[in-house]
């Protein structure tokens, strides 16, 4: 089957439509692991650091409107929001060290 050309002129072959974009089984158990370690770990950083990493970086709030909610300066958001990642990335490293000795190594595809 030859690609054929979309409404906008883009030419697409037929494994271009069949190929699940998806996440795999095995990635989506991957992000879930990561994700829940990085919950664990979250909850071990001391406040007032935690809250300000979670209404930051998990909930999406700009730093004005952490500062609002949190009643506190900007620069004491940015401050808190500075060491918070710091502890964070401190109680995250042996994990990280161990994702990394156990993901394959990739070499040159084997076509055959």
């Amino acid at each position: 089957m030859e690609a054929q050309p979309d409404t906008d002129g883009n030419s697409f072959g037929l494994c271009d439509i069949l190929v699940d974009q998806g996440e795999s089984p095995l990635e989506a158990c991957a992000h879930e692991e990561v994700r829940a370690r990085v919950e664990q770990e979250l909850k071990q950083v001391p406040e007032p650091y935690r809250t300000t990493v979670v209404l930051r970086d998990i909930e999406g709030l700009s730093y004005e409107e952490v500062a609002e909610v949190l009643q506190i300066s900007l620069g004491t958001v940015k401050s808190r929001l500075i060491r918070g990642r710091e502890a964070l990335r401190k109680r995250l490293e042996g994990f990280v060290r161990e994702l990394g000795q156990e993901a394959p190594e990739k070499g040159p595809s084997q076509e055959g």
